[in-house]
């Protein structure tokens, strides 16, 4: 079921309830707690700094990359836990240069918003039935945060957890399935350790394939890690998966094969 609607002030909650409780039917949204809710989110640009200092006030595990180098805190402190461990938080802010990651566990669901080939992008994961008052409460307290900006325009596509087979790679896309199944996981980072990928901050080890006579975009050249003739191995943001995918000079994107590029 695909949902559109344009929110004007994302902290009006009274507002927002009054144009999203029913779609319709007669009968009021429920969200499962079998799937999990993927709304890709428009809206103005964020400060990662006033977010970050957001954060820490809260109490959050935050964990800041910056190229190769990270440093974390818990809270306002620098953290003594190792990466993995925070990155288990159930209050997380993850910050990879100009993106940023944010999760909110609580006992009834757990929210994230995170970077989108359109820009972001929010992961609801009811643990229980909720509704979309839930959802939109969700939306007012990232807000509060500083993680989303009014003028919010979102609609959904709903997964399966715990599926064994990915959905579909969608047409066109030269990429293999896992990559693509990352692209639209729960959690990125648990996902990744499932299929042995690589994953640094927001980013994802991968190879690209070219076509003969091709050249990688040049935006996505920052990205690059080595290259070996047609082979372009990069640390790119899972965010950008999808578009290099599409990329009319790519013939695949890949996980890298062992030995890598040499």
């Amino acid at each position: 079921m695909n949902i559109r609607r344009i929110v004007a002030a994302v902290a009006a909650s009274a507002l927002l309830v009054a144009l999203a409780v029913v779609f319709g039917t007669g009968e009021a949204l429920t969200f499962s707690s079998d799937n999990y809710y993927i709304f890709p989110l428009a809206g103005g640009q964020i400060d990662v700094d006033a977010l970050v200092a957001s954060a820490q006030l809260e109490g959050f595990a935050v964990v800041q990359h910056d190229g190769l180098s990270v440093i974390a805190y818990d809270g306002s402190a620098l953290a003594t836990e190792p990466i993995p461990t925070l990155l288990g938080r159930s209050q997380l802010l993850v910050v990879d240069g100009d993106r940023f990651l944010m999760r909110i566990a609580g006992e009834s669901s757990t929210v994230a918003i995170r970077p989108s080939a359109a820009g972001m992008e929010l992961v609801y994961s009811p643990i229980e039935a909720q509704s979309l008052d839930d959802v939109l409460g969700a939306l007012v307290e990232l807000e509060r945060l500083g993680a989303i900006s009014a003028d919010v325009d979102f609609e959904y596509s709903e997964f399966a957890k715990g599926a064994l087979k990915g959905p579909q790679t969608p047409s066109g896309a030269r990429i293999e399935s896992d990559l693509y199944w990352l692209t639209v996981a729960e959690d990125w980072n648990a996902f990744a350790a499932t299929k042995a990928m690589s994953v640094t901050g927001l980013r994802v080890t991968v190879v690209a394939e070219l076509l003969p006579d091709s050249e990688l975009p040049a935006a996505y050249s920052a990205f690059v890690a080595s290259e070996a003739g047609s082979l372009v191995e990069l640390l790119l943001p899972i965010d950008l998966l999808m578009p290099l995918a599409f990329e009319g000079s790519v013939g695949l994107i890949r996980l890298p094969y062992e030995p890598a590029i040499p």
